[in-house]
């Protein structure tokens, strides 16, 4: 080994190390074999086990080591079943290879020391498998005096299998893989030993029941005497243990109301309790308690129940229940039998017993509102009817949308006025108010499904912002609930930042900022108003009572995590509103949306052209205001105002803008060459030159004008970096970066 002055220790005698091994194997043995052998039941507290084997060096280490050997010695202290935590002490022996021999007074020493846990898995009274992953610290050195030593941290992990022999007593094989960092490598083979110290009590054996001898009755003498059979010639009497009967007992069971629409959120949370008793003078092990509701559930739900139960000793268990979509057919509450069974192992014996409980199952439409979120799982965003009543508002509006506004507000706006024309109506439910009911943590509340809301032509403010969220989703929009003190509405996510959406309207106060995202409140209860009103509306109850802290926010995708959305049963036949219908009040909302925004904003700047005396500078900003929001025409007019006084660079970029949206790259490269001449340099100049080119699939000139973009302003070229490359790469990557329609207006 070329390192040996790395380890530097005392010469060590490979046989007094193999006797030593032997001599504590045999030790083991003999210790464990004077244990008493009479039947006991055995809880260990403490394991002592000795492990001697071979190591197979792995890797290049099998280039330098032959097989190895070593010992293990480990106590095990019993922490709680199946856990225990190991302490562990070992010497590992690894020969050098030489070229002819193996040379035993040149070998790698290794002393390690180290902890871990150990699964202890009993799979059978007499058969355990365990797993377990160890690290700590080892000293390493050669036995040829020549050596300096050192200490490095190592790790092991591996299983093993264990046969016990007498109850104290077990032996078994270990495989493992070690590792001792930076030095050695192996795979270890162990056979082990293992004393198991703890406390024993005696196994009683099942007292039966004294079965009394039934008299003899006088028989008539005109009948033939009865002969008495024989005690070979009677049948069997079937009868549990005296000690089975009565040994483990449900004192206490206490059921929640139970709620259809959330049957998959008691799949992981719990529906009520059931309080265990042990009742004999034995312990209960192996324990399996399920629960099951006939026609309601397709299979036994396992509850998490203790293996052991000591003697006298009462546990609660929680009851969970994975219910099918029949619960989904409960029109009106009803009570139902549940079966709660348990299972396991007295005295050797298996017992099972079965314990009958009746329960309520709530109407599929009823909901506490302890927890605001749970409104979520009546968001239904994939049902086919508000699939199609999503998609084909979407669809109506594609060809319209204005270019100026977030798309996801523009399908809010769509939706919102299809409602309208739909003839969704607010009505308060007079049975059960949102304002009494949300009060009550307690009370049990009537929710509307979207379909059925859709059905009906109306709901209450629950109801209306569940439909309204669910269409939403439908169509990809985010959605969240917002409570306020008696009242429920809701809120839709646009696709843009914050300091863009700041930038943007005209009024930021109208819109919720959480988290990185921008939130637009709608009281969806304002029907026959106009999106912008119910807007205006939600904005305004968001502001007054969130300085107040009484508001809830609860984005729809973080509810679901934990009430998930359900099916529901039935299809509605319904008439959908007319294409034309949608189109028309679309554009309208849109338009007064677009006035509202923009009117202060042309006011001003209409001022400072009255004031300049008609500069091109700020006729070319109104026309990029036009532009923004969509107005083309409008836009169009004023660029060519600013063109009149002057070969103005800005109009002449922003009129080829608008050829360039329209699609005529001609007109487009017209306009750009012009601003060219004027300013060759200008960044928004050489941005339009390569775009057109680009698209026109000039290839040389865009990658031109492109690379002088790249020297001037390298922010402006790094986000149009699909000028870069060509055909389908181009197109895919444009795309994905959301720029093909993407514009800049150019003011001064």
């Amino acid at each position: 080994m070329k390192n040996k002055d790395k380890f530097l220790t005392p010469r060590r005698s490979c046989c007094k190390i193999t006797v030593l091994i032997l001599s504590l194997f045999v030790l083991t043995a003999l210790t464990a074999t004077a244990q008493t052998v009479e039947d006991k039941w055995y809880d260990p507290v403490v394991t002592l086990k000795l492990s001697p084997g071979v190591g197979i060096p792995l890797g290049i280490d099998n280039d330098l080591f032959k097989l190895g050997g070593g010992a293990l010695g480990s106590i095990g202290i019993h922490v709680a079943r199946p856990l225990i935590l190991s302490l562990d002490l070992g010497y590992s022996l690894a020969p050098l290879q030489t070229k002819r021999y193996v040379d035993l007074s040149e070998s790698l020493s290794i002393v390690s020391v180290g902890a871990g846990p150990v699964l202890n898995l009993n799979i059978a009274p007499w058969f355990v498998i365990n797993v377990f992953g160890k690290g700590g610290v080892f000293y390493a050195f050669l036995t040829d005096d020549t050596s300096t030593g050192g200490v490095n941290p190592w790790i092991i992990g591996g299983g093993g299998i264990y046969f016990r022999i007498v109850p104290p007593f077990s032996i078994g094989i270990e495989g493992s893989y070690r590792n001792y960092l930076g030095l050695y490598n192996d795979v270890n083979v162990t056979l082990g030993t293992a004393i198991h110290l703890g406390k024993a009590r005696r196994r009683e054996a099942p007292v039966k029941e004294k079965v009394e001898e039934a008299p003899v009755r006088p028989q008539p003498l005109t009948e033939e005497p009865v002969a008495e059979k024989s005690p070979e010639e009677k049948p069997p009497e079937q009868k549990p243990p005296a000690a089975a009967e009565g040994t483990l007992q449900i004192v206490k069971t206490e059921f929640d109301n139970i709620f259809p629409v959330f049957f998959k959120y008691y799949d992981k949370n719990p529906i009520g309790k059931a309080v265990i008793k042990n009742s004999s003078d034995m312990s209960v092990e192996n324990l399996k308690v399920t629960f099951f509701v006939k026609h309601y559930m397709d299979n036994p739900k396992a509850a998490p129940a203790p293996e052991r139960i000591e003697p006298g000793e009462e546990v609660a268990i929680d009851i969970y229940g994975l219910f099918n979509n029949n619960v989904l057919e409960i029109t009106e509450g009803t009570k139902v039998s549940a079966m709660i069974t348990t299972r396991y192992t007295l005295g050797g014996q298996e017992i099972t017993t079965e314990h009958i409980e009746t329960i309520r199952l709530n109407n599929r439409n009823a909901i506490t509102w302890d927890d605001d979120r749970k409104a979520a799982a009546f968001v239904t965003s994939k049902d086919p009817a508000v699939m199609r009543f999503a998609k084909n508002v979407v669809g109506f509006i594609q060809a319209e949308s204005n270019r100026a506004l977030d798309k996801k507000l523009q399908i809010a706006m769509a939706i919102h006025e299809a409602l309208d024309i739909f003839g969704i109506t607010y009505v308060i439910d007079p049975t059960t108010p949102y304002i009494e009911f949300s009060g009550n943590e307690l009370a049990i509340d009537y929710l509307q499904f979207p379909k059925q809301t859709l059905e009906f032509l109306a709901g209450d403010c629950d109801d209306l912002s569940i439909l309204y969220s669910a269409l939403l989703e439908s169509a990809g929009v985010e959605t969240a609930f917002i409570t306020v003190p008696g009242h429920i509405y809701m809120a839709f996510a646009l696709d843009m930042s914050p300091d863009e959406a700041r930038k943007t309207f005209l009024y930021p106060d109208e819109l919720i900022f959480r988290e990185g995202k921008v939130w637009v409140p709608v009281e969806i209860t304002l029907r026959q108003q106009g999106f912008l009103k119910a807007w205006q509306e939600g904005a305004k109850q968001w502001r007054e009572n969130a300085p107040k802290d009484q508001v809830g926010f609860y984005p729809m995708h973080d509810a679901w995590k934990l009430y998930e959305p359900v099916g529901f049963p039935g299809t509605p036949v319904l008439t959908y509103p007319g294409r034309d219908d949608v189109v028309a009040s679309f554009k309208s909302e849109a338009s007064r949306f677009i006035e509202r925004e923009i009117y202060p904003q042309v006011a001003r700047i209409q001022g400072d052209i009255a004031a300049s005396g008609g500069s091109p500078r700020d006729l070319n900003r109104l026309g990029v205001l036009y532009a923004r929001y969509g107005l083309d025409d409008r836009a169009k007019a004023e660029f060519e105002k600013a063109l009149e006084k002057e070969d103005y660079v800005p109009a002449l970029i922003n009129l080829g803008n608008l050829s360039f949206i329209k699609k005529d790259m001609q007109s487009a490269l017209s306009y750009y060459q012009r601003a060219q001449k004027i300013l060759p340099d200008n960044p928004n100049v050489l941005l339009s030159i390569a775009r057109v080119n680009h698209e026109i699939e000039n290839y040389a000139t865009a990658r031109q004008a492109y690379a002088r973009l790249r020297e001037v302003s390298p922010t402006l070229a790094a986000r149009f970096a699909y000028l870069d490359l060509r055909g389908e790469e181009a197109s895919r990557a444009a795309e994905a970066a959301g720029l093909k329609e993407v514009v800049v207006w150019t003011e001064e």
